[in-house]
């Protein structure tokens, strides 16, 4: 088989395998909240309300879902969680608007980290004024 067929067929393969691979599906539920807040989750915005959380199956990866929209982001980091069978999310403000920076899943015994976007400290220090710097939300 020359080089260049050799070279089709493998491109072919490859983009195949692409095509055909399952998409990633979140496992069960791992609890639900209330989001008291608007609120960023990776490059979605979801609105105060009702939401679940879900590990994303062989992934560093949660999804929350709720009336608000549906958010999929993947951990920067992830590792054992200390010791805790609570679960909660972390979200810390951002120039006024609160990002997601941590999950703690007790049930998994699992930390997620998430990269948050990085802030402008003039503009932090007159959108912080009377707003906490982070807020947990206990999971049910």
């Amino acid at each position: 088989m020359s080089k260049l067929n050799w070279t089709l067929s493998a491109a072919l393969l490859a983009a195949a395998c692409v095509m055909t691979a399952p998409p990633a599906r979140a496992q069960s539920t791992l609890g639900t909240f209330n989001l008291p807040v608007q609120a960023r989750f990776g490059g979605t915005v979801l609105q105060p309300g009702e939401y679940s959380v879900s590990r994303v199956n062989g992934m560093n990866a949660i999804q929350i879902k709720g009336d608000g929209g549906v958010a999929t982001m993947l951990a920067s980091s992830a590792g054992p969680q200390a010791n805790n069978e609570h679960s909660k999310l972390t979200l810390t403000s951002v120039d006024g608007v609160f990002s997601l920076k941590r999950f703690e899943s007790g049930s998994l015994g699992m930390t997620f980290d998430f990269r948050v976007p990085k802030t402008d400290s003039r503009e932090a220090d007159r959108a912080s004024i009377g707003q906490p710097g982070t807020l947990d939300i206990a999971l049910k």
